[in-house]
């Protein structure tokens, strides 16, 4: 990990947009250069983050999506800037458009894009991936109309498929939005088929996790 001096941060954030910051600071930036700053604190004084800082997590989490064909984000950079306490990554910037966005549209796009969204969130889960930040404003359409993660911090990935239990907790964070619920309310039936045929889950299973969904939209 490279150590920069509070200056040289300073000269890397210098005229870049900021496009999320909290009580404690800046949190992202776009550099409007091609790619974007991510800076990450450690919450608490002791935490796994002590060991494992978090800036570190989302760059294994981005190699280990790559390396299952998960289209995300690439890092390019990992800093550390003691001066301000911060680990910072930069990385490639993504174009495309906010999931929530396009289906929000209600187009001929968005219906096909939904379709897409029920497979894609099939894929992660038979990936062994678990996603908690998996809403539908962390998920990006890109221009060829592929999706892709783009704030991949908030993840585990499991050696192998996950469980009835962790899916179904899963599209509770999914879900977390009323307004995504009443995006996927409508196509629940369709969004539901194209998942479990790509998950080839069995028929038990498909019940309990309709009626898990089921339970969550309302």
């Amino acid at each position: 990990m490279e150590k920069i001096t509070q200056t040289q941060y300073l000269e890397l954030i210098a005229g870049a947009e900021v496009l999320e910051k909290d009580g404690f600071g800046l949190k992202v930036l776009d550099t409007k250069k091609g790619e974007m700053i991510k800076l990450f604190r450690r919450k608490r004084l002791f935490s796994t983050a002590l060991f494992k800082p978090y800036a570190l997590r989302f760059a294994d989490n981005a190699q280990q999506l790559r390396a299952l064909g998960i289209p995300s984000i690439t890092v390019n950079r990992l800093l550390w800037c003691a001066e301000i306490q911060r680990h910072i990554v930069i990385y490639q910037r993504l174009e495309g458009e906010l999931l929530r966005d396009v289906l929000s549209e209600k187009t001929t796009q968005s219906k096909t894009t939904f379709e897409k969204f029920a497979a894609f969130i099939a894929q992660l889960h038979q990936s062994g991936v678990y996603f908690r930040s998996a809403h539908l404003r962390n998920i990006l359409v890109q221009p060829n109309g592929e999706l892709a993660l783009i704030d991949i911090s908030d993840m585990q990935i499991k050696a192998k498929a996950l469980s009835l239990a962790l899916r179904k907790r899963n599209f509770e964070h999914i879900l977390r939005y009323q307004e995504d619920k009443d995006l996927l309310t409508p196509q629940l039936e369709n969004f539901i088929s194209i998942y479990t045929d790509s998950s080839k889950l069995s028929p038990k299973l498909i019940t309990q996790l309709r009626r898990s969904i089921e339970s969550t939209l309302q």
